[in-house]
């Protein structure tokens, strides 16, 4: 039965917010009008657990693009290739999903990432964004913690995920550890690991930070030391037949993505191809630039040399999140100089 005036007079829809999105490094800005953003989808497919996405649905129309292209983002598609994952080739940050024969007004999900998506107040001279917690992953100011989670059950679809194998070189064995391998989505770069148990037990320092770009990347880190972490960029071709490295070196420039912002003395790694994010790797300063970092920096700097922390996402489905203990929550939007600043 059609809906009458009178219902639609007792049920008017719900008011359009605009929303403004972004990648970390600025290059990709879009707003959406949305009615106000109370509940998000976490869905259980593979992509969405190494990534931590959040979704919500624009509707149709109800999308535009404030700064760069689709066409800018990259790509990526498993299964049976009919929805297309865009991420920034530079940052990594997952934007959103295109699916051209879905639904009308699930054509296209955003990923709602803490301090990637902001409010636009209508009558007001600028950007508005809500105080603390987390955003919905790419959207500016959205407070993720106070969000509904309606949990989908993408895994259902099509057919399982198998987890491309490590095929790298692996950490020294230590007694009491044990030995961890992961992978990106598709498996071109992958991640070993030598770690106390990552169960219930695990009493090692576990972080999620509501930075800037871990908000928008979903990270959950641990801080093992340098020589417990292998990163390791699989070939793309066929096995040197030259007797030298460079064929390794070209596949880690073609397979890992490094992206540094504010004062550049760290890297976040990602695969190229499917854009989940791995690692922090230090990033090697001269001389000069290590004595001219400020005190803080110059610490943080100092214990990089050491240390090289992990996405643990990397390690699903080998290590189930659902099963650690709860992470201790840093805030480094407040901590981390210099702060910044959403396009």
């Amino acid at each position: 039965m059609a809906a009458t005036t009178s219902d639609a007079a007792a049920n008017p829809p719900p008011p359009l917010r605009t929303y403004r999105g972004n990648c970390h490094c600025g290059a990709y800005v879009y707003e959406a009008r949305l009615p106000e953003i109370r509940s998000v989808f976490e869905c259980n497919c593979s992509i969405c657990r190494k990534k931590g996405y959040l979704w919500v649905f624009p509707g149709e129309g109800d999308f535009s693009v404030v700064k760069g292209g689709d066409d800018a983002l990259t790509g990526y598609t498993f299964g049976p290739g009919k929805l297309t994952h865009k991420f920034c080739p530079t940052c990594a940050t997952p934007l959103m999903a295109h699916f051209p024969d879905g639904p009308p007004g699930k054509r296209r999900a955003l990923n709602v990432s803490p301090r990637c998506i902001s409010e636009r107040r209508t009558g007001g001279n600028g950007w508005t964004l809500t105080a603390g917690g987390r955003q919905v992953r790419a959207m500016q100011g959205v407070t993720t913690s106070e969000l509904e989670r309606k949990p989908f059950n993408g895994a259902a679809l099509g057919d399982p995920y198998v987890p491309p194998p490590y095929k790298g070189p692996t950490p020294e064995a230590v007694e009491g550890q044990r030995l961890y391998t992961g992978t990106c989505h598709c498996g071109r770069v992958g991640v070993a690991l030598a770690s106390k148990p990552l169960d219930a037990t695990f009493d090692e320092l576990m972080v999620e930070c509501n930075c800037s770009v871990c908000e928008r990347n979903g990270y959950r880190w641990i801080y093992p030391e340098t020589e417990r972490v292998v990163l390791h960029a699989a070939a793309a071709a066929a096995d040197d037949d030259h007797g030298d490295n460079q064929d390794d070196k070209q596949d880690d420039a073609d397979a890992i993505g490094r992206y540094s912002f504010a004062r550049g003395i760290i890297s976040k790694t990602f695969c190229r191809t499917c854009g989940v994010p791995l690692t922090n790797e230090r990033r090697a300063l001269s001389p000069a630039d290590e004595a001219a970092l400020p005190e803080r920096t110059a610490r943080f700097y100092a214990y990089a040399k050491t240390h090289h922390p992990v996405n643990l996402r990397a390690f699903w489905p080998a290590v189930d999140l659902a099963a650690l203990p709860a992470p201790t929550r840093n805030d480094g939007a407040n901590k981390i100089e210099p702060p910044y600043v959403n396009p």
